[in-house]
């Protein structure tokens, strides 16, 4: 085989560096899950099976956070006391006494899921101490246009600070919470504070990417962990503000205004209810934080992966956790942000003393059990991509432009090499 000119090389080069490169955008969408036929075959919904829940090795606890029955699979409690728990179709949950912090029912309570917009708790409870209420902030398009639910957010207008937790809580709006991050120094840093905020109070089965509770790979809570944020918000007279105000008139177009509802309807449905949080997206389904008052006891429900209604699962187990508090003996407790300095200082000391630095092999959990730690889940983990079955699932009318592509270019370099053998 004879080398071409130099010409005709290059010629051939480019026409191959094109039809490269635009089979490379095909094989691109590899990694991109593309729609199913028109008329896929019919199949079963699979059943939803929690994950095995496990210690973050990050945690100073030694063992699950809380005690060790909440790292067992299924419903924890005192099964001899009564009235007997009911029945709820939802796949975590956990029920605790607000004030004393003891846990009375749990199911997969340390469980990783979807948290939805019941991540909003963390929002707050992290931005409220940092944002002065006063202040205001201009929307941008990106906070007005961002996915799902939103309060209306007009871009280039001005809101304050007060505003925009408003716009968070009621209508759940993703708008407010983006500016929200904004006005703390942005979505980067807001979720780097969110983060060490739910490190601070012993949420160590959440990792937040963004303000809002969208659905994103990498973001996680538990039922156990939205317990926690909803019992930190609760300590500050502004987070019930927010949460208990049923509805309000917002601006909207110059000169105009319109009404925003709370999104959670235990405030309407259920006596003594007083927030906290619902939310719902496609991976999560539907989650809600919520907390009532009867005869002097509050008692703190947060429930997630449930079909709708949510609330009345939620009204359920308040109803057995009012007849149930201080008869049923408890199965763990939420710890305070006290109690993860005391943990980390004591951690911080064992290694000190240890040659190896490295923890022992059982210690004791905030609740006085015995705990062992074994590894923790990697959710940032990524599925590997079995190609062959993508490439299945490329259309046909793909496969059919990207044949045409090759043949017009094979045709284009023949006629030049036909030209430049003419011309020589």
């Amino acid at each position: 085989m004879r080398w071409l000119p130099g010409t005709r090389r290059v010629a051939m080069a480019r026409a191959t560096a094109a039809a490269a490169v635009f089979a490379g955008s095909i094989f691109g969408l590899l990694a991109i899950p593309l729609p199913a036929s028109s008329a896929p075959t019919p199949t079963p919904t699979p059943t939803f099976t929690a994950p095995t829940a496990r210690p973050n090795p990050a945690s100073p606890f030694e063992g699950f956070v809380g005690g060790a029955q909440l790292g067992q699979h299924g419903v924890v409690v005192d099964h001899d006391a009564q009235p007997k728990l009911p029945p709820v179709h939802v796949e975590s949950f956990v029920v605790a006494d607000l004030d004393t912090g003891d846990i009375l029912a749990a199911k997969n309570a340390h469980s990783l899921m979807k948290p939805a917009s019941t991540l909003k708790i963390l929002t707050a409870v992290t931005l409220l101490p940092r944002l002065d209420k006063r202040a205001t902030y201009v929307a941008t398009a990106a906070d007005a246009n961002i996915e799902g639910s939103r309060v209306g957010l007009q871009v280039g207008s001005k809101y304050t600070i007060d505003q925009l937790f408003y716009g968070l809580f009621l209508p759940s709006g993703n708008d407010a919470a983006s500016a929200l991050g904004n006005a703390a120094g942005g979505l980067p840093k807001t979720v780097g504070l969110m983060n060490r905020e739910a490190e601070r109070l012993g949420a160590f089965d959440t990792y937040v990417v963004n303000t809002s509770g969208l659905d994103e790979p990498a973001q996680w809570s538990s039922a156990y962990d939205l317990a926690l944020f909803a019992r930190e918000g609760l300590a500050r007279a502004d987070f019930r503000k927010y949460i208990r105000t049923p509805k309000l008139q917002w601006p909207g177009k110059p000169g105009q205004t319109y009404q925003i509802q709370n999104g959670n309807k235990l405030l309407s449905h259920y006596k003594g209810a007083y927030g906290v949080k619902n939310g719902f997206t496609t991976l999560a389904r539907n989650t809600l934080v919520g907390v009532a008052e009867r005869n002097g006891h509050r008692i703190l429900v947060s429930v997630m992966r449930t079909p709708k209604p949510s609330w009345e699962k939620v009204a359920a187990l308040f109803d057995w956790g009012f007849a149930s508090v201080g008869k049923a003996e408890p199965v763990g407790r939420l710890v305070s942000a006290d109690d993860v300095t005391r943990a980390a200082a004591a951690q911080t000391a064992s290694r000190s003393r240890s040659p190896s630095g490295s923890r022992s092999a059982a210690s004791t959990s905030p609740s006085g059990t015995p705990d062992v730690t074994v590894a923790a889940p990697d959710p940032t983990q990524q599925p590997s991509i079995n190609v062959v079955a993508q490439l299945g699932r490329i259309p046909l009318w793909i496969w059919a432009a990207l044949l045409m592509f090759v043949i017009l270019t094979s045709l284009r370099v023949r006629s030049y090499l036909q030209t430049k053998r003419r011309k020589e």
